[in-house]
């Protein structure tokens, strides 16, 4: 049985339950844009430093170190989104009463189904500074497992597939839906709790 919400796809076999994600455009151009924010910062940090041995003047290169900052974090978040599993984004085995969870190509985390407690569902409104004081702001979902030895285990990030921002009420309403969605569709499989924390300024 398939079940599908928005782009997420939950496969569900006599042995198992699958959740496979497509990227959007929008996931795409967020990548895009993150990488190409990512190296004009850099651009800008080789040119500040320079200027600031070049004249020895402290202020410039404390401000080309804080670029560098900015440019590292950039640079990763768009590595990360750039290679960003799809498939087998996580797998319930029904067999071994586990779930499994990929963060990268290169990574996962297993856990027993046992050990999950609750479903934290949350929304963040992250700006991101894009240079001359100028801010935009990131409009996202993350669902997380409380396992019971209160940790917490991010499973997904839920992007808006907008390129354009309504209001924000709107683009929150609807990837709270979403999320729920998802969530509830996972926890007829976990039989955990759910709990909602709204939406965060970061």
């Amino acid at each position: 049985m398939t079940t599908q919400i928005d782009n997420f796809t939950i496969t569900e076999t006599s042995d198992k339950v699958v959740v496979d994600y497509a990227k959007t455009a929008k996931d795409k151009f967020d990548t895009i844009f993150t990488l190409t924010l990512g190296l004009a910062i850099s651009v800008a940090t080789f040119l500040l430093l320079r200027q600031g041995i070049k004249s020895t003047s402290y202020i410039v290169i404390i401000a080309g170190l804080i670029f560098a900052f900015q440019a590292v974090i950039q640079t990763f978040s768009g590595l990360s989104r750039l290679f960003q599993p799809t498939r087998n984004l996580l797998v319930i085995d029904k067999t071994t009463k586990t779930l499994v969870s990929r963060h990268s190509p290169f990574a996962s985390k297993t856990f027993s189904l046992d050990e999950i407690q609750t479903l934290v569902v949350s929304g963040q409104n992250e700006k991101i500074s894009v240079g001359d004081g100028q801010k935009m702001t990131r409009t996202y979902c993350t669902i997380k497992a409380k396992l019971k030895e209160k940790t917490d285990e991010k499973l997904f990030t839920i992007n808006t597939n907008r390129f354009f921002r309504p209001s924000i009420k709107q683009l929150e309403t609807e990837l709270y839906s979403k999320a729920k969605r998802l969530t509830n569709e996972i926890n007829i499989h976990l039989k955990s709790k759910y709990q909602w924390t709204g939406y965060n300024e970061n």
